[in-house]
Order: C-alpha cells, then structure tokens, then sequence
C-alpha cells in the first residue's frame, strides 16, 4: 500500500473510508437462546439491534450551498456505515467517476470480503462551507471543511496484516455535482 493510499485510508477512509459510527467489538447481533420446551414460546418484542444504513436528509434535497453541504455530511455517514458493516452498496451509488471514492469502497469491501473488520474511524465534517461552480449547465459545489476522524484499527485474519491508523483533523475538500437523481460525488481529498 502506497503513502498516499494509506493517509486516504487513515483520515479519509478512517473516516470516509472509514469506518466507525457504530463500531463496537462485536456489530453481530446476539441472538437470546432458544426458549425452553416446557415454557409456552411468547413472540419478542426486543428489537434485534445493530448499525441502520442512513436516510438521505431532507437538507440535502435541495441544489444549493446548504444542501451541497448536508449532502456531504450525508456521503460521509455512508462511509462510517460502510466501514462498520461492510455494506458498500449504499456508498457506491453516491459518486460518480470518483477514483478516491472508489479506491475506498474497494478497500473496504476487501476487508469485510478477506474476513476483516473495520474498527473506530469515525469521521465527520465541521465548519463546512460551499463554493459553487457551473459546468455545462449543471450546478456544481466545492465543499470544503475539516474532517475529523478517530483512531481506526483494521483486523485482518492474522495479526500481522492488522493496521492501525491513528485519528485527526484533515482540511480536505468535496466536489459534488447535482445530477437528475440528487448530487454525487465528483472528487475528494486532502485540501
């Protein structure tokens, strides 16, 4: 893994690429034994708990500054939520022609895929503020803004492919571009 991909993957997938929202040491959920055959079996009423894929805020439906800015809050629970599960297929579906955004779905799933997990590495987005761009009719904003992230572990089978990455505060910048079905992801990275 090369320098570069390794400080993407520690603040950005950390926390875009990486993981860590509702990390815990164990995201499967625990099952209560079988009820015994002498007890009349009652249905549960405990919700089995776990991580929840986001919903798409309604700030974030618009096409301007505020919403450029939800939506890119929005992009980065996805990852968080990528990272605590595995599940890349939400992720995928927000970027467009996006090599870092790619690089980080394929790493994640490469984890999940080799037996690994994703923990900590929370990331999220303060003092956001969007710049917006017109290419070829379609509104486009550059979001930038710090992204703070928190100490990410990555376990692999075998402690001697484990990483550890530690957390921080990363300037880094979004362009998002409005398309027919909401915004998407263009490019990211370091500022």
């Amino acid at each position: 893994m090369n320098r570069s991909r390794t400080a993407l993957t520690a603040l950005a997938l950390v926390p875009v690429l990486a993981l860590g929202a509702c990390s815990g040491d164990d995201p499967e959920p625990k099952l209560a034994p079988p009820p015994s055959s002498t007890a009349p079996s009652s249905p549960s009423t405990t919700a089995v708990s776990g991580p929840v894929a986001p919903t798409m805020p309604a700030a974030a439906r618009g096409d301007d500054a505020a919403a450029a800015e939800a939506f890119v809050k929005f992009y980065w629970e996805m990852v968080n939520y990528a990272q605590v599960t595995g599940d890349v297929d939400g992720l995928k579906a927000l970027a467009s022609r996006c090599g870092t955004c790619d690089a980080a779905v394929d790493y994640i799933a490469n984890v999940y895929e080799r037996g690994g997990h994703i923990r900590g590495g929370e990331g999220r987005f303060r003092d956001l503020r969007a710049n917006f761009l017109v290419r070829e009719g379609r509104p486009r904003a550059l979001v930038r803004g710090d992204l703070v992230s928190t100490r990410q572990r990555v376990d692999l089978p075998g402690s001697k492919k484990d990483e550890s990455y530690p957390g921080g505060t990363l300037p880094f910048e979004v362009l998002v571009e409005v398309t027919s079905d909401g915004w998407v992801v263009l490019t990211m990275g370091k500022q």
